[in-house]
């Protein structure tokens, strides 16, 4: 009678938690002794016959599916439970749907299983001696917990999803921010989403291994120090071990890779044992790629749960994180061709402004006779066990403010070591370089002039290169540029032909120096004669604009009489001196040798250069038109005294016979001479 009287009272609930539907679950705890066994038995062979279900069942050893019904056995003697409250099934759906988003199963199939309950937990109810009106009170009881449980699922999910999306929505870092700083911010934000291990960035280090530039993530330290390890670390090679992973196979293909299973998984064999003691169990590695389709970085994503990266959302996800980063590296600046460690690149950028900066200079000189008037100043890191850094590996590292700083500390050091030799080297000018961002600051020119005056140092004597990093539009910029070149400063524009140039920027600008791009000359033993075509017109096209050409790169004597023979009067490269620590330049200057360069041509370069001079004389007086006077003459009576051919032809170039083709062969002749020569 009373256990009547109490279910009774339960048709009149309104409250799934309270305590009159506890004490009516209570009463017919018996009837779902054995039920939860039996709905998680039902739900897994429904999963079973589902095409897309069965596949993440397929990820699951025996021993973790064993230990996930456990746990959904559990989940469902909470519904049922009389000691359930509200806020404790909200706790543990909002749980179980994080999970079940994150290993792929859709809002259908959570709805599916949530009927199947009811059904299975009212025919348990029809078996008992209950009711008809007490089996609805309790069937209500059920109903609003399973409701409660779905609603709290699918919200889950949904949260899961939309916490994963709301990265791509999120405003790219400005190209001022370092790649550093970037990196960090966007691998921070990826580490902490739902079920994310760790997050990392993968990039070429100079050995040709994919290292672990930046990480994030609760386990991302213990991770990171296993992928920049000689011994674990991912290489590209498709015959190492290590090179059958998702990371390497993501580089190769440009492509997409992922595993549903860490653990079973034989491509990743090599690495299972870590993943396995770290709770790895799937990953996703995510190839960024340049406008060209190029690899250029690998982000690899480590989750906590099977099948994590499998679903349809996730694979969206993957592919706008794609987009983004591409995005990323297209407007970072500068960037190393080559991986530093975030720690390395941490102590570098700590060192930079903790005493570690150094100038070196490199000097400039007069290709007609060797005169050094002129020196370009060089910034270079010294570490504190004496590693010397160059700036290709710690300037991508620098934002705008750090930029601003750098060039202040460095220009305060040359204009004092200027100053301290002006007795000795009246006549000596530097050149600094300055990033366009630092030619935004309203306080640059103010920079400058007060370092001049400080120092006792005229303007004339102190050269500003423009760093061809990115291009000048604001009239800031020209401002400021305009104003130092009437102050007395020359202005240089560093690196033609690097990209950004063009020919409205170099008469729209004040230039009074204009440097050829080493770059350029880097490749003239594989293709000399593009390579010679193209400098010799640039600086053919700087001498039409009435500017000073500097040719960079002069890394022998062959590009040495090659640029001179081209046009050019001052250039800068190892063939003259290697760049030196300041401390150096004054005996490099009183023991250097002043030599004029004779007319003479030594080299295959030299002896190509005046052969594309001659032709591009032609119908204009000639380079040196008498065969007799030709420099060319005693090149080939020195190198090919025997080679009837090569002395037929250059006569008959002199006297306009078959002019075109006696002149295709003696090029070609020169430039199998010389790839010859370089082997």
């Amino acid at each position: 009678m009373c256990d009547q009287i109490a279910i009774d009272a339960c048709a009149r609930l309104c409250d799934a938690y309270d305590s009159n539907a506890a004490e009516a679950l209570h009463l017919v705890a018996r009837h779902f002794e054995h039920l939860a066994d039996e709905c998680v038995d039902a739900f897994y062979r429904t999963l079973a016959e589902g095409p897309h279900t069965d596949a993440i069942l397929a990820t699951l050893s025996e021993a973790a599916l064993l230990a996930l019904k456990k746990q959904q056995v559990a989940h469902i003697k909470l519904l049922t439970s009389p000691r359930t409250t509200r806020d404790l099934l909200i706790q543990r759906a909002t749980s179980v749907g994080k999970i079940h988003a994150l290993v792929g199963l859709s809002s259908s199939l959570l709805m599916n299983s949530q009927s199947l309950y009811r059904n299975l937990l009212s025919a348990a109810l029809q078996r008992g001696e209950i009711g008809g009106d007490e089996r609805y009170a309790l069937l209500r009881i059920i109903d609003d917990r399973l409701q409660d449980d779905l609603e709290c699922q699918a919200d889950s999910r949904e949260r899961v999803i939309e916490a994963y999306f709301s990265t791509l929505s999120r405003p790219i870092a400005a190209s001022s921010v370092p790649w550093p700083d970037t990196c960090a911010e966007e691998l921070e934000v990826l580490g902490q989403l739902p079920g994310i291990r760790a997050a990392l960035l993968l990039r070429l280090n100079q050995d040709g291994d994919l290292i672990a530039e930046y990480a994030a993530g609760p386990n991302a330290p213990e991770i990171a120090a296993v992928m920049q390890s000689s011994a674990t670390g991912v290489v590209i090679d498709p015959a190492s071990p290590r090179g059958q992973g998702l990371v390497a196979l993501a580089w190769r293909t440009r492509q997409m890779q992922s595993t549903p299973s860490y653990s079973t998984d034989p491509r990743l064999q090599f690495w299972a044992e870590v993943a396995q003691r770290l709770r790895v169990q799937s990953t996703l590695a995510v190839p960024v790629l340049t406008s060209e389709g190029h690899p250029i970085a690998c982000l690899y994503l480590y989750g906590a749960y099977p099948n994590q990266f499998e679903s349809s959302w996730v694979r969206e996800f993957g592919r706008g994180l794609q987009r983004r980063w591409e995005q990323t590296w297209q407007r970072s600046r500068g960037i190393s061709h080559f991986a530093t460690p975030q720690a390395v690149a941490d102590a570098m950028r700590e060192r930079i402004f903790g005493g570690g900066l150094t100038m070196f200079a490199q000097p400039i000189a007069d290709l007609r006779n060797g005169t050094v008037h002129s020196m370009e100043a060089l910034a270079r890191l010294s570490m504190p066990d004496g590693t010397i850094v160059g700036p290709a590996q710690f300037l991508p590292l620098l934002g705008d403010i750090e930029l601003e700083r750098l060039f202040q500390l460095g220009l305060e050091q040359i204009l004092e070591w200027l100053a301290r030799h002006t007795s000795a080297f009246p006549q000596l000018h530097v050149s600094i370089n300055i990033a366009p961002s630092t030619l935004l600051n309203p306080n640059c020119t103010r920079w400058l002039h007060e370092g001049i005056t400080k120092h006792g140092i005229a303007p004339h004597r102190v050269c500003i290169e423009v760093l061809e990093v990115e291009d000048l539009h604001s009239t800031t910029q020209q401002k400021h540029m305009q104003e130092l070149a009437r102050a007395g400063f020359r202005i240089a524009m560093d690196d033609l032909g690097s990209g950004y140039s063009s020919l409205e920027r170099l008469s729209r600008l004040p230039f009074d120096v204009i440097k050829i791009d080493q770059a350029l000359l880097s490749t003239i033993y594989a293709n000399p004669e593009g390579v010679i075509n193209l400098v010799g017109s640039l600086i053919q096209m700087v001498h039409d604009l009435e500017r000073q050409a500097v040719v960079e790169g002069l890394e022998n004597e062959g590009i040495l009489e090659a640029v001179t023979v081209l046009g050019a009067r001052l250039g800068q490269g190892f063939g003259i001196s290697k760049p030196m620590p300041l401390s150096e330049i004054a005996s490099w200057l009183r023991g250097h040798d002043e030599v004029r360069r004779s007319e003479e041509i030594r080299t295959p370069l030299g002896a190509l250069a005046y052969h594309w001079r001659f032709r591009r004389a032609s119908g204009s007086p000639k380079l040196h038109a008498d065969l007799a006077v030709c420099p060319l003459t005693d090149f080939f009576r020195t190198v090919a005294p025997h080679d009837p051919d090569i002395h037929r032809w250059h006569a008959q170039v002199h006297a306009g016979e078959a002019m075109d083709t006696a002149s295709h062969l003696l090029n070609e002749w020169i430039v199998h001479k010389l790839k010859h020569a370089s082997v």
